[in-house]
Protein backbone atom coordinates (compact mmCIF):
# COMPACT_ATOMS: atom_id res chain seq x y z
CA UNK A 1 0.00 0.00 0.00
CA UNK A 2 1.95 3.43 -0.74
CA UNK A 3 1.49 6.37 1.95
CA UNK A 4 -1.61 8.06 0.87
CA UNK A 5 -3.75 4.50 1.48
CA UNK A 6 -3.84 5.14 5.05
CA UNK A 7 -5.06 8.86 5.07
CA UNK A 8 -8.65 7.65 4.45
CA UNK A 9 -9.10 7.15 7.81
CA UNK A 10 -7.60 10.66 9.14
CA UNK A 11 -8.58 12.04 11.99
CA UNK A 12 -7.02 8.83 13.68
CA UNK A 13 -8.58 8.58 16.98
CA UNK A 14 -11.12 11.02 16.44
CA UNK A 15 -8.25 13.66 15.66
CA UNK A 16 -4.64 12.38 14.70
CA UNK A 17 -3.53 13.30 11.40
CA UNK A 18 -0.11 12.41 9.55
CA UNK A 19 2.57 14.58 9.68
CA UNK A 20 5.15 12.40 7.92
CA UNK A 21 6.11 8.59 7.00
CA UNK A 22 8.80 7.04 8.84
CA UNK A 23 9.90 3.99 7.78
CA UNK A 24 8.44 0.38 6.45
CA UNK A 25 9.21 -3.17 7.64
CA UNK A 26 8.19 -6.71 7.36
CA UNK A 27 4.52 -5.84 9.06
CA UNK A 28 3.60 -2.77 8.01
CA UNK A 29 4.52 1.17 8.07
CA UNK A 30 5.42 3.93 10.52
CA UNK A 31 4.37 7.50 10.41
CA UNK A 32 4.73 10.15 12.83
CA UNK A 33 1.40 11.73 13.42
CA UNK A 34 0.43 14.94 15.62
CA UNK A 35 -2.86 16.64 16.71
CA UNK A 36 -3.54 19.84 18.44
CA UNK A 37 -5.24 21.35 21.58
CA UNK A 38 -5.22 25.04 21.05
CA UNK A 39 -1.40 25.95 20.54
CA UNK A 40 -0.32 22.79 21.85
CA UNK A 41 0.84 20.27 18.96
CA UNK A 42 1.33 16.55 20.74
CA UNK A 43 3.19 13.86 18.23
CA UNK A 44 2.53 9.89 18.11
CA UNK A 45 3.60 7.28 15.95
CA UNK A 46 1.15 5.48 14.08
CA UNK A 47 1.76 1.47 13.24
CA UNK A 48 -0.11 0.70 9.78
CA UNK A 49 -1.03 -2.76 8.87
CA UNK A 50 -3.14 -4.23 6.02
CA UNK A 51 -3.64 -7.99 5.73
CA UNK A 52 -3.18 -9.26 3.35
CA UNK A 53 -0.21 -6.77 2.47
CA UNK A 54 -1.27 -7.20 -1.30
CA UNK A 55 -3.18 -9.03 -4.04
CA UNK A 56 -0.06 -10.93 -4.94
CA UNK A 57 0.09 -12.56 -1.09
CA UNK A 58 -3.95 -13.17 -1.20
CA UNK A 59 -3.87 -14.67 -4.51
CA UNK A 60 -0.75 -17.41 -3.16
CA UNK A 61 -3.43 -18.35 -0.42
CA UNK A 62 -5.97 -19.18 -3.17
CA UNK A 63 -2.86 -21.20 -5.26
CA UNK A 64 -2.40 -22.83 -2.53
CA UNK A 65 -5.66 -24.45 -2.61
CA UNK A 66 -8.60 -22.03 -0.71
CA UNK A 67 -11.72 -20.79 -2.69
CA UNK A 68 -12.52 -17.15 -1.39
CA UNK A 69 -14.17 -17.92 1.29
CA UNK A 70 -11.52 -19.88 3.15
CA UNK A 71 -9.33 -17.36 2.31
CA UNK A 72 -11.21 -15.17 4.14
CA UNK A 73 -11.17 -16.82 6.86
CA UNK A 74 -7.53 -17.63 6.68
CA UNK A 75 -6.65 -14.00 7.24
CA UNK A 76 -9.67 -13.30 9.46
CA UNK A 77 -7.69 -15.77 12.13
CA UNK A 78 -4.81 -14.07 11.21
CA UNK A 79 -6.32 -10.48 12.30
CA UNK A 80 -7.31 -12.26 15.49
CA UNK A 81 -4.16 -13.56 16.56
CA UNK A 82 -2.47 -10.32 16.17
CA UNK A 83 -5.60 -9.09 17.76
CA UNK A 84 -4.47 -11.15 20.55
CA UNK A 85 -0.74 -9.52 20.51
CA UNK A 86 -2.37 -6.05 20.81
CA UNK A 87 -4.04 -6.71 24.11
CA UNK A 88 -0.76 -8.26 25.33
CA UNK A 89 0.83 -4.87 24.28
CA UNK A 90 -1.35 -3.02 26.36
CA UNK A 91 -0.57 -4.88 29.10
CA UNK A 92 3.06 -4.28 29.12
CA UNK A 93 2.33 -0.50 29.04
CA UNK A 94 4.65 1.27 30.62
CA UNK A 95 7.41 -1.14 31.37
CA UNK A 96 10.34 0.95 30.54
CA UNK A 97 12.40 -1.03 27.74
CA UNK A 98 9.38 -1.81 25.31
CA UNK A 99 7.32 0.84 23.07
CA UNK A 100 4.45 2.10 24.61
CA UNK A 101 1.15 0.90 22.77
CA UNK A 102 -1.77 3.75 23.13
CA UNK A 103 -5.14 2.81 21.40
CA UNK A 104 -5.53 0.89 17.94
CA UNK A 105 -8.56 0.37 15.10
CA UNK A 106 -9.05 -2.04 12.94
CA UNK A 107 -11.05 -1.94 9.62
CA UNK A 108 -12.55 -4.71 7.52
CA UNK A 109 -12.00 -4.18 3.93
CA UNK A 110 -15.04 -3.43 1.64
CA UNK A 111 -14.66 -6.73 -0.11
CA UNK A 112 -14.82 -8.68 2.69
CA UNK A 113 -11.39 -10.08 2.79
CA UNK A 114 -8.66 -8.44 4.95
CA UNK A 115 -8.19 -5.90 7.17
CA UNK A 116 -6.51 -2.64 7.84
CA UNK A 117 -4.92 -2.62 11.61
CA UNK A 118 -4.23 1.34 13.05
CA UNK A 119 -2.00 0.85 16.00
CA UNK A 120 -0.98 4.31 18.09
CA UNK A 121 2.09 4.33 19.96
CA UNK A 122 4.32 6.59 21.36
CA UNK A 123 6.95 8.50 18.96
CA UNK A 124 11.03 7.80 19.50
CA UNK A 125 13.93 8.37 17.93
CA UNK A 126 15.30 4.96 16.23
CA UNK A 127 19.13 4.17 16.85
CA UNK A 128 19.81 4.11 13.24
CA UNK A 129 19.34 8.05 13.68
CA UNK A 130 22.38 8.19 15.73
CA UNK A 131 24.31 5.82 13.31
CA UNK A 132 23.56 7.77 10.27
CA UNK A 133 24.85 10.55 12.36
CA UNK A 134 28.66 8.72 13.02
CA UNK A 135 27.41 9.06 16.80
CA UNK A 136 30.31 7.11 19.01
CA UNK A 137 29.29 5.51 21.68
CA UNK A 138 31.18 5.24 24.96
CA UNK A 139 31.78 1.74 26.58
CA UNK A 140 29.12 2.50 29.33
CA UNK A 141 26.38 3.50 26.40
CA UNK A 142 26.52 -0.11 24.74
CA UNK A 143 26.56 -1.96 28.11
CA UNK A 144 23.30 0.25 29.40
CA UNK A 145 22.15 -0.67 25.17
CA UNK A 146 22.79 -4.17 25.93
CA UNK A 147 21.03 -3.92 29.14
CA UNK A 148 17.74 -2.44 28.28
CA UNK A 149 17.94 -4.58 25.37
CA UNK A 150 17.92 -7.65 27.61
CA UNK A 151 15.32 -6.84 30.06
CA UNK A 152 12.63 -6.07 27.09
CA UNK A 153 13.35 -9.75 26.44
CA UNK A 154 13.23 -10.83 29.83
CA UNK A 155 9.75 -9.06 29.54
CA UNK A 156 8.90 -10.85 26.19
CA UNK A 157 9.70 -14.01 27.81
CA UNK A 158 7.59 -13.83 30.31
CA UNK A 159 4.53 -14.04 27.89
CA UNK A 160 5.92 -16.56 25.82
CA UNK A 161 6.66 -14.07 22.82
CA UNK A 162 9.60 -14.69 20.23
CA UNK A 163 10.79 -11.32 18.60
CA UNK A 164 12.46 -12.72 15.31
CA UNK A 165 13.40 -9.71 14.25
CA UNK A 166 16.09 -8.24 16.68
CA UNK A 167 17.52 -5.30 15.04
CA UNK A 168 18.81 -1.44 15.06
CA UNK A 169 15.48 -0.79 12.61
CA UNK A 170 13.64 -2.02 15.69
CA UNK A 171 15.34 -0.08 18.73
CA UNK A 172 14.11 3.05 19.59
CA UNK A 173 16.01 5.77 21.77
CA UNK A 174 14.85 8.28 24.76
CA UNK A 175 16.63 11.58 24.70
CA UNK A 176 18.25 10.25 28.14
CA UNK A 177 19.73 7.39 25.99
CA UNK A 178 17.29 4.79 27.54
CA UNK A 179 16.56 2.15 25.29
CA UNK A 180 13.04 0.79 23.86
CA UNK A 181 12.32 -2.30 21.73
CA UNK A 182 9.63 -2.12 19.21
CA UNK A 183 7.34 -4.92 16.96
CA UNK A 184 7.65 -6.91 19.83
CA UNK A 185 4.93 -9.50 19.53
CA UNK A 186 3.52 -8.44 15.77
CA UNK A 187 6.63 -10.48 14.79
CA UNK A 188 5.24 -13.84 16.98
CA UNK A 189 2.52 -14.06 14.05
CA UNK A 190 5.10 -14.24 11.35
CA UNK A 191 3.54 -16.49 8.49
CA UNK A 192 6.61 -18.52 8.69
CA UNK A 193 4.58 -20.19 11.79
CA UNK A 194 1.73 -20.78 9.39
CA UNK A 195 2.29 -24.55 7.88
CA UNK A 196 1.39 -23.17 4.29
CA UNK A 197 4.33 -21.15 4.80
CA UNK A 198 6.59 -23.24 6.66
CA UNK A 199 10.73 -23.55 5.27
CA UNK A 200 10.66 -20.01 4.55
CA UNK A 201 13.26 -17.83 6.13
CA UNK A 202 11.81 -14.68 8.22
CA UNK A 203 13.70 -11.60 9.69
CA UNK A 204 16.27 -9.59 8.92
CA UNK A 205 19.44 -11.34 6.85
CA UNK A 206 22.25 -9.34 9.27
CA UNK A 207 20.88 -10.43 12.23
CA UNK A 208 18.48 -13.78 11.79
CA UNK A 209 19.44 -16.89 13.30
CA UNK A 210 20.68 -20.05 12.31
CA UNK A 211 17.32 -21.51 12.33
CA UNK A 212 15.63 -18.60 10.68
CA UNK A 213 17.85 -19.10 8.24
CA UNK A 214 16.75 -22.68 7.74
CA UNK A 215 12.72 -21.67 8.07
CA UNK A 216 12.81 -24.09 11.07
CA UNK A 217 11.24 -23.83 14.71
CA UNK A 218 12.05 -20.58 16.57
CA UNK A 219 12.86 -20.32 20.31
CA UNK A 220 14.10 -17.56 22.99
CA UNK A 221 17.59 -18.47 21.74
CA UNK A 222 16.69 -16.57 18.19
CA UNK A 223 16.23 -13.35 19.37
CA UNK A 224 19.37 -14.05 21.56
CA UNK A 225 21.79 -14.71 18.90
CA UNK A 226 20.26 -11.79 16.90
CA UNK A 227 20.70 -9.61 20.09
Amino acid sequence: MDNEYYKRYEPFFGSWHIKRFIGAGSYGKVFEIERRDFDMVFTGALKAITIPADKSEYEQVLEAGMDREGASTYFRDYVQELNREIALMSKLKGHSNIVSYEDHKMFPHEDGVGWDILIRMELLRPINDALRQNKSFTRAEVIRLGTDLCRALEVCGQYNIIHRDIKPQNIMLLDNGQLRMMDFGIARISRADNQMLAGKAMGSVHYISPEQAKGDETDRTSDIYSV
